[in-house]
């Protein structure tokens, strides 16, 4: 599906997003950009996930009583759409229509989730800092597949980190002092580097220039009291910043 000019691009709505993410003050602001983001993109719900090996932060307007089902089984482990973003990195279109493809555990899945009215949808999945997954799902009531492609995955995949930088930003706004706190640009040149990105490929990635790139990296270097990138990223990951 990927990459088909004849169908609708999810890329098409990232720049507002980001802006919006932006200005968020609050995590109930990061909700309704998602929100808002989900419904521009032609889907009904989203979840954002942000997974490590012995916990999982999520955002979702998921119904409360299958949020509450898939946690208390841990269905996380038998999602096949989880698994294949995870297996493959890349956006994942999925519908109830294509259950048959999967065992048992995995169409029950499947198939509770569709009782909630989650029968369709896309997920992309992102790399988050030490060993830990994001992924931003969206997700309508009807069976068909989305009629929704993505043509630029690292685009996409950009305003995952995004959500993923205002979360932690935003949670941890209490505890940081203002002047070691790091600008929503800032981490997200700093998640770039951390996941290997060269100054103009994050550059490409943010629509900025290099030289405006650099100058992030070297203010995150200052307010963290970094001597170069590789120890800003190391400090960042301490503080809970990536």
């Amino acid at each position: 599906m990927q990459n088909d000019p004849n169908n609708r691009l999810l890329d098409h709505h990232i720049g507002n997003f980001i802006d919006a993410l932006e200005v968020c003050q609050d995590e109930a602001s990061v909700r309704f950009s998602l929100k808002t983001f989900a419904r521009d993109s032609g889907f009904s719900r989203f979840v954002y996930a942000d997974m490590g090996a012995k916990n999982i932060r999520r955002y979702s307007d998921y119904p409360d009583e299958w949020q509450r089902r898939y946690l208390s089984r841990n269905y996380v482990a038998r999602d096949p759409i989880v698994a294949t973003a995870k297996r493959t990195m890349r956006p994942t279109v999925w519908s109830i229509k294509d259950r048959n493809r999967y065992g048992a555990e995995q169409r029950n899945v499947m198939d509770e989730a569709n009782e909630f009215g989650i029968a369709s949808g896309m997920m992309v999945p992102i790399h988050g800092g030490f060993g830990r997954t994001a992924l931003l799902a969206l997700a309508s009531d009807h069976s068909d597949a989305p009629d929704i492609a993505v043509r630029d995955v690292a685009y996409v995949a950009t305003a995952v980190a995004y959500v993923h930088i205002n979360l932690l930003r935003l949670s941890n706004r209490t505890i940081d002092a203002a002047e070691n706190s790091l600008s929503p640009r800032e981490q997200t040149c700093l998640i770039w580097a951390s996941l290997g990105k060269t100054k103009a490929e994050t550059a490409r990635l943010l629509g900025i220039s290099e030289k405006t790139v650099r100058y992030y990296l070297d203010c995150t270097r200052d307010k963290l009291g970094a001597v170069n990138t590789i120890n800003a990223v190391r400090i960042a990951a301490e503080r809970g910043f990536l």
